[in-house]
């Protein structure tokens, strides 16, 4: 059983799947209609109008309908669209069994306990029929996917097949009306006969169903046997009977596509018999539900089976293909019926390779999971065969002829877990006790391979003479030749790595899961990883573009991060080949054939092409027009090409915005000139923004240009006294005096004054001003006797007393040095703006065909020394520095310092005794001298702590606190250092033990080194925090918690977690255990902030919430039982009876698997199921609450509340409490930075095993 999807809820009654869309639909006992997306595990919706059991649904064919009956005697038809019922039939007496749609028609039929069968049409909302002969319930009633038949089981020991021809000729004839002449003969048998009465059963018949293609009949009864009939026009027989079951079979199918019947029975068992009788029936067994209700998917694989406690969506058997392929090779190989072939991508042929015949089996999951070819030897076939669930494998090997010749194939079979090819005959496997032994062809063990240190449960191919590892917590290359790990990279998820590609000449590779893909170099340094909903079905490399597909979409993603939707697909397939023009996807579908899609490459090449710098391909794909909207626009300014983006931009406003963030003046001004006519508003806007682009490059004709636009004489009248153009300052003068008659005019003309010095201006300004006195100060001050003499005629009696201003100077601004004639000459370049690809090229006449020019990949770090924010300061895309050096002769293996053979030397200075005489001396030549070289210094203590690990506890121990916090920021995305700082220092102070020296002198600084099992020093320094350390602080947040004191108790869980950074890791053991200790402090400490929202909730509803959530929390039991008591009180006060019921039943299986003697002292089991009694009797709730038992929580830690469902959680990387939004601190361990990428902790030195 390969298990798609498992919900946990009341007892599943009734089952059924959408026909097109991923969605199930159970009715519960509890009478409500679930419907869940069983690919997202998310519910839908849920409908809640019956009274009592829902025993049957089913959707409708080609509709937004479905259909439900229950023991309320009630057919009720709904539209999921709309959320509501639509109308409700009744007619029935008793429960309804089942409900069903017609294929074609507008039919409805139901089964009931009244004994009868009846049709219904639901256009009209009336009973067609009502059929009569059954003299006991009636369990079940279907129709037949293709005829006019009707086949229907009851307890009266009987299955039953009625021909409705006559009806359906009746009732849907075009020459009558839709139910004409039904009314009449409403139980009469003209239009309906029993055909076949099928007898057998010793007991009541449970359920019948029709075979989908095939004159089958299968039925299930309470004696427990399982039969198989077939049926022709005349008679129907039995065929067989399958016995195993030992208790009541309630529901019988047949697979869709294959010769198998699926069973389920009140034994809490499914079993699986093969209609062939091929091999022994296989057994699906629960340990405490019992099984009620089986349905199988339309068009899909899928079987679902209804429980006591929920329901289950599952396969039988894998449907992915076993194969191979190589994006270097022109071939794929895969195993199809029993035989291997080989198809050939280009001529779309395919042809066997093996003539090996293996035992025919429908036993489920007998064949071969994995197929490895060994594309290294080109003179045979090796095909190694993997069995996972029998732990074995087939190697096979065959001559590479033509013509089918086979003989000389031989096979070898063994035992292992996983196997890889690693050179031309050697191949490696991994056994079951994990040992990893290379052997060759003839499968004889030739050595074994030893890796310390690794726990290896999963090996895959990685080239000639590598392989890659996967451990728990990693994935690892390792070389076999040299005997050593090549790469590590840590792999943070609760899914394994399944599945590995390389690109061509491996240079990347892909390592993915059910939902996460890793892309990293060949040395597994990380590039990108992404995460998807859906669950990942394959991939394969086109060049440096990783093409991989879901369930229902085609998608890329580069190594930068950058990923899209190529296309959608109807169904699953399996990713091949991409074709060298990138424009067909080769796959295998789940049927064993290959097929060509067709894919439009376009947006991956496109941004390969921008970030590798391949000018005209953006310039091919752009004029194609192909690729159009802003998204395209807003990528290249995400990258860093705005320059790019701005020739083929149409719209103005963004050009105008793209032009100022490249720097380009001229088309900046350009786009906003145009915007100017358009809008004049929003024109003058962009002219600001133009001037100070303009002021900051120091282009200054612009800026004066831009200041005129938008009339801001004062910025213009400032620009001309900095340029020193006095004759444009001495006309803002004249303007500001005559022509300006706005607030700001006399200011902006006294300004002018300044600029100028004009004093006889400057008085005149201020005496218009109304500022007489100090307009009469400042000519007396300047001199000016006459104008001095008016203004005290004005002034009479009211003229200042001076002091001597004899020694008074006329302040005036600086002379310029050179005045200029053009505007263009006083510009004063302030920033370098580099000049691209594009600048002053015509991109319509570029030659499309020519080589491309010198590119940078981005996607290879070769600069290392240069950081990204260098990179791009060097000019856009960095050709004009490699233009330069090309022109000064390359620049290829030159001497930067001036190191060449340019005819100077030292020795025609000092001449040659003089440098003989200093080399002499230096003990350069002579070795006998006697010359003392001081011998270099160790290292000391704190150095080798540094150097031999990147813990952070560590680092502090060595002083090196910058280096401790840039590694938590790295390994746990620490952003808040306030928890951590007394622990790091606890650890620097506590490294070293002080000896006490004599008198006067100083005392003695003692590392204390860390020592293994064997005490032998590790050089690593002993740190003061261990895991005992914050065990008792669990403990005794434990008490804390017991006693009722949570604000201490949630101190001491975060203490726990500030203490987690600095500890000791020595074993991965020890890391899990801390991992666990991380778990139980997040769940702690949230629950203990709920606690406190509670307390402060005013809202009784938003009351019952926060309690809900808090008994949701992981916790021990004696404290999951007093958050369930605390939430039963409320939700009982409310009288939401629904929800004390679900919360009593939790009290009780905890206190069944607790310990009893401790959990009686808190609650007593017999009063609650006293009030479990009472309250499932009432089974309402008075109040809404924005919670529902039995669905996956998952709540927002800072706002406390349930996340949007469907919505993918952001989680903190340090104790994963999870969030709606990333960016901010976490709450719950005030450490770390919510959605940061963090590259965890890894030990230093080669290989990855833990000191011990």
């Amino acid at each position: 059983m390969l298990v798609k999807f498992e919900n946990k809820s009341h007892r599943v009654k009734g089952l059924a799947f959408h026909p097109r869309r991923p969605w199930v639909l159970a009715s519960l006992h509890n009478g409500v209609i679930e419907l869940w997306d069983y690919r997202m595990d998310t519910k839908i919706d849920e409908f809640c109008e019956h009274e009592g059991p829902v025993r049957g649904v089913d959707f409708h064919s080609s509709r937004p309908l479905f259909v439900s009956g229950g023991d309320d005697y009630k057919i009720k038809v709904w539209n999921y669209q709309l959320k509501r019922c639509l109308f409700t039939l009744n007619g029935h007496l008793d429960y309804i069994r089942t409900v069903q749609f017609h294929n074609n028609y507008p039919w409805i039929l139901s089964a009931s306990d009244d004994q009868t069968i009846r049709m219904w049409n639901w256009q009209s909302r009336s009973c067609l029929i009502v059929l009569t002969g059954h003299n006991h319930y009636v369990m079940s009633a279907q129709f037949h996917p293709t005829k006019d038949l009707v086949l229907s089981a009851s307890l009266d020991q009987t299955a039953r097949v009625w021909d409705i021809s006559g009806l359906r000729k009746k009732t849907v004839s075009p020459m009558a009306p839709p139910e004409s002449g039904v009314g009449n003969d409403m139980f009469g048998v003209s239009d309906v006969g029993v055909k076949h009465v099928l007898e057998g059963h010793s007991r009541g018949v449970n359920w019948a169903s029709f075979h989908p293609t095939m004159p089958y009949i299968a039925t299930a009864a309470d004696d427990r046997e399982v039969k198989l009939w077939r049926m022709n026009d005349d008679k129907a027989w039995e065929v067989d009977t399958m016995r195993g079951h030992i208790n009541n079979v309630s529901c019988v199918l047949f697979h869709p596509r294959k010769d198998l019947i699926i069973s389920n029975s009140e034994d809490k068992s499914i079993r699986v018999w093969d209609m062939n009788k091929e091999s022994a029936p296989q057994v699906l067994r629960r340990e405490n539900d019992r099984y009620w209700i089986l349905a199988v998917h339309p068009t899909l694989n899928l079987i679902g089976a209804g429980h006591d406690s929920g329901m289950v969506v599952f396969k039988l058997e894998r449907e992915r293909p076993a194969y191979d392929c190589s994006p270097s090779h022109k071939r794929m190989y895969y195993f199809n019926d029993n035989y291997i072939f080989e198809h050939t991508f280009r001529t779309q042929s395919t042809g066997e390779i093996s003539s090996q015949i293996f035992r025919r089996s429908s036993r489920i999951n007998e064949k071969p999971r994995t197929l490895i070819y060994n594309y290294s030897n080109r003179q045979q076939h090796c095909v190694l065969l993997l069995f996972e669930p029998m732990g074995t494998y087939e190697l096979h090997v065959s001559e590479k002829k033509r013509g089918g010749d086979f003989s000389r194939q031989t096979t070898h079979k063994g035992f292992a877990k996983s196997a890889a090819f690693v050179s031309r005959n050697r191949f490696a496997v991994l056994d079951k006790n994990r040992q990893i032994w290379q052997r060759d062809l003839k499968n004889e063990v030739k050595k074994k391979i030893n890796i310390p240190g690794l726990v290896v449960n999963h090996i895959f191919p990685a080239g000639l003479g590598r392989i890659l590892l996967r451990t728990p917590d990693s994935m690892v290359l390792y070389d076999i030749q040299a005997m050593k790990v090549v790469g590590e990279l840590r792999i943070q998820s609760r899914h394994q790595i399944k599945y590995v590609v390389w690109s061509a000449k491996h240079k990347y590779v892909a390592m993915f899961s059910k939902s996460n893909i890793h892309i990293a170099k060949a040395n597994l340094d990380e590039c990108c990883f992404t995460f998807e909903n859906s669950r990942i079905k394959s991939g394969a490399w086109d060049d440096d573009t990783f093409v991989y597909n879901t369930a229902t979409h085609i998608k890329y993603l580069l190594p930068n991060g950058d990923k899209g939707i190529i296309r959608t697909i109807e169904d699953p397939v399996y990713i091949c080949q991409i074709s060298p023009n990138s424009t067909e996807l080769h796959y295998l579908n789940r049927e064993k054939k290959c097929g060509v899609a067709k894919i439009d490459p376009t947006e991956y090449v496109y941004k390969v092409a921008v970030t590798k710098c391949k000018y005209r391909t953006v310039v091919k794909i752009m004029r194609s027009g192909k690729l159009v909207g802003k998204s395209i626009i807003a990528y290249l300014q995400k990258k860093g090409f705005p320059e790019v983006a701005l020739h083929f931009v149409k719209d103005e406003k963004i050009k105008f915005q793209l032009a100022l963030q490249c720097g380009n003046i001229t088309s900046a001004k350009e786009s906003a000139e145009k915007l100017e006519k358009i809008d004049p508003k929003s024109g003058k806007a962009c002219w600001e923004k133009l001037g100070v682009e303009a002021l900051r490059q120091g282009v200054c004709h612009i800026v004066e240009e831009a200041y005129m636009k938008t009339s801001n004489f004062d910025r213009l009248s400032f620009l001309y006294t900095i340029t020193g153009n006095t004759a444009n300052l001495k006309k803002m003068l004249n303007i500001a005096s005559k022509f300006r008659r706005d607030k700001n005019a006399i200011v902006s003309q006294f300004h002018n004054t300044l600029y100028l010095g004009d004093v006889e201006s400057r008085v005149e300004c201020l005496r218009k001003a109304g500022m007489q006195k100090l307009a009469y100060i400042t000519a007396v001050a300047h001199g000016l006797n006459e104008a001095a003499e008016a203004l005290g005629k004005e002034l009479k009696e009211d003229v200042p007393q001076l002091p001597d201003l004899s020694g008074a100077k006329l302040f005036k601004p600086p002379v310029p040095i050179i005045r200029t004639k053009n505007k263009q000459d006083y510009n004063w370049p302030l920033v370098e703006v580099s000049s691209g690809y594009f600048d002053g090229i015509d991109i319509h006449n570029i030659d499309l065909n020519a080589p491309e020019p010198e590119k940078e990949d981005r996607f290879e770090d070769e600069d290392e020394d240069l950081d990204m924010e260098t990179k791009e300061d060097l000019g856009g895309w960095m050709q004009e520095e490699k233009k330069k050096q090309s022109a000064d002769g390359g620049g290829g293996g030159g001497d930067g310092w001036g190191g060449g053979d340019d005819g100077f030397d030292f020795g025609d200075i000092v001449g040659a005794d003089a440098t003989e005489e200093v080399e002499e001396k230096m003990g350069g030549e002579d070795e006998s001298g006697d010359f003392f070289v001081m011998p270099s210094s160790g290292k000391g203590w704190d150095t080798k702590w540094s150097e031999s690990s990147n813990l952070a506890g560590d680092l502090a121990a060595s002083g090196q606190f910058d280096m401790a916090l840039h590694s938590l920021n790295r390994q746990i995305g620490a952003v808040n250092f306030e928890p951590l700082e007394s622990r790091l220092i606890d650890v620097h102070n506590m490294s070293h033990a002080s000896l006490p020296m004599m008198f006067g002198m100083p005392s003695i600084a003692i590392p204390l080194q860390r020592m293994d099992s064997n005490e032998t020093s590790l050089d690593l320094p002993r740190l003061c925090y261990s895991m005992s350390h914050c065990v008792d602080m669990l403990q005794q947040a434990y008490k804390l918690v017991t006693s009722g004191n949570f604000p201490l108790a949630l101190e001491t869980f975060r203490s726990i977690l500030a203490t987690i950074p600095v500890l000791e890791i020595s074993s991965q053991d020890q890391e899990k255990k801390l991992v666990d200790l991380k778990g139980i402090c997040r769940e702690y400490i949230t629950g203990l902030r709920l606690e406190a929202a509670r307390r402060q909730a005013k809202d009784p509803a938003a009351e019952s919430a926060l309690a809900a959530y808090f008994s949701r929390c992981r916790m021990q039991p004696m404290h999951q039982v007093r958050a369930l008591l605390n939430a039963v009180k409320i939700a009982f006060k409310m009288k939401n009876y629904k929800a004390t019921a679900s919360f009593c039943r939790r009290i009780l299986e905890i206190c069944v698997s607790g310990d009893k003697a401790q959990l009686s002292k808190i609650v007593k089991p017999a009063q609650i199921r006293a009030l479990l009694k009472k309250t499932e009797g009432l089974n309402t709730d008075a109040v809404p609450v924005d919670y529902r038992e039995g669905e996956t929580l998952v709540l927002d830690c800072k706002l406390l509340k349930p996340l949007a469902k469907g919505a993918v959680p952001c989680r903190c990387p340090y104790c994963f409490s999870t969030y709606s939004k990333d960016g901010a601190t976490c709450v719950t361990c005030q450490i770390g930075k919510v959605g940061a990428d963090v590259t965890p902790y890894r030990p230093k030195g080669g290989n990855f095993g833990w000191k011990s």
